[in-house]
């Protein structure tokens, strides 16, 4: 029988650990991290876009509250602020950040199980966003956290190779499980149980999570020195730094850009396009085979000249995809989605991993974790108010044809985005 002792010295060997790490370590490290992106992109798939939109939708949501409930994770993202603070005092933050990640996957996969304790959709709809808010602050502790473990176990000058493939192993995980899950939501929804099929995908969520915190518990952590930070210097240092003060006012404006239409992508595929989850998981199928592909010439491209060409010219690629969706209808939807999905998944294929690399590239490395939370946080803001703003706009921008094609507001915040971000990359000539 395991006594506590025991269990305390296994706490203390997985999590606590002094000992030097060998070069086998390292390389073990990053193949877990591969194996943890594949882990946490799938919670974020069945967590947010189609099927959270679906799954609110069924609760009663309209198009507007389904928009701000989507931009949730967005503006939890303002505590990784403090939640620098926390990290940069502690000399192992594995602990912290396995556990944090734990519960944050826990919380999101109980969402789906509401309905078995909460009776009518108005107060199914409150206690979903009431965990989903909770499942985000625990998120907002370990992003920036799990982003620094992650490269201090990478070199610098295959990072590039290395963040490309990692994320291409990612989106094939999560295209098969999102096609998988989509699939058994159609058939659920064809037999009149479309609850019994969002319970399925909780259990899915939750065997994933689980998962996950294996693949971070078998990662050992360098030891680093603890980095002494107030609150007030985690708040104003970054923005004292004239280099890094462009990069948030970069990051600021490109959340500004996506996301006043990011949440609405998938709720515009649900209910204004009528698309079922079939079709749209063999959208998002044809979005990530492409990503997949291009991740790799993107980490190779970063490689040869630098993260900032590389993000200009997939950002570029992504306002044109964007501008492009003003014309998405239902009758154009079955000719135009499929390509503008693979020009958007070779878009995020560099956007991913260069907008991931550019905030710590140009950070101090002795207030990596500070600068980087601190530009999560400012953008993060900035990106839900735009959501704010774009929920808005759809209340007032009227429809309207032109020559016969109809133009609803949404296809018009579609547009404004697009516009938005290759501006956006305009901005960017102000980095060097």
């Amino acid at each position: 029988m395991v006594t506590v002792l025991q269990i305390k010295q296994m706490v203390s060997q997985a999590y606590f650990g002094d000992a030097v790490m060998t070069e086998t370590d390292y390389s073990r490290g990053r193949k877990l991290f591969i194996a943890e992106g594949c882990c946490a992109n799938g919670v974020v798939t069945l967590t947010t876009g189609a099927f959270l939109s679906g799954y609110a939708g069924y609760l009663g949501a309209d198009d507007s509250l389904n928009g701000i409930i989507g931009s949730i994770p967005v503006l939890l993202c303002t505590l990784q602020m403090f939640s620098s603070v926390v990290l940069e005092n502690l000399r192992q933050k594995k602990f912290l950040i396995a556990c944090f990640a734990l519960i944050h996957r826990l919380l999101l996969s109980s969402v789906f199980f509401v309905p078995l304790v909460v009776e009518d959709n108005a107060g199914r709809l409150v206690a979903v966003v009431a965990i989903y808010v909770v499942a985000h602050f625990f998120g907002a502790f370990i992003g920036t956290g799990t982003g620094s473990w992650l490269l201090s176990l990478v070199p610098e000058n295959i990072r590039g190779t290395y963040l490309g493939r990692k994320d291409a192993f990612a989106f094939a995980f999560t295209t098969v499980l999102s096609l998988l899950c989509g699939r058994i939501l159609d058939w659920m929804r064809g037999a009149h149980q479309d609850l019994l099929g969002y319970y399925i995908i909780g259990l899915i969520v939750l065997s994933t999570a689980f998962t996950d915190f294996w693949c971070l518990s078998s990662i050992r952590e360098p030891v680093q020195e603890t980095h002494r930070r107030s609150l007030k210097a985690a708040v104003i240092d970054p923005l004292l730094d004239r280099e890094y003060r462009k990069v948030i006012g970069l990051y600021m404006f490109w959340n500004l850009a996506l996301q006043v239409a990011g949440p609405f992508f998938s709720v515009y595929m649900v209910t204004g396009l009528s698309l079922d989850y079939t079709y749209i998981t063999f959208l998002g199928l044809i979005a990530s085979s492409v990503r997949v592909v291009a991740a790799c010439f993107w980490g190779r491209l970063a490689d040869a000249t630098s993260w900032l060409h590389a993000a200009r010219c997939s950002m570029l690629l992504l306002g044109l995809v964007h501008t492009s969706w003003l014309f998405m209808t239902p009758a154009t939807c079955l000719i135009l989605q499929p390509i503008l999905q693979a020009l958007s998944g070779a878009a995020w294929g560099g956007i991913a991993i260069a907008v991931f690399s550019l905030q710590y590239q140009y950070a101090p490395a002795d207030k990596r974790v500070t600068y980087v939370s601190a530009n999560s946080s400012y953008a993060g803001l900035c990106g839900f108010f735009a959501t704010l703003l774009g929920a808005s706009l759809l209340k007032i921008l009227p429809e309207f044809s032109v020559g016969g094609f109809k133009v609803s507001g949404m296809q018009m915040i579609f547009a404004l985005s697009g516009v938005l971000i290759m501006l956006c990359v305009r901005y960017m000539r102000r980095l060097k």
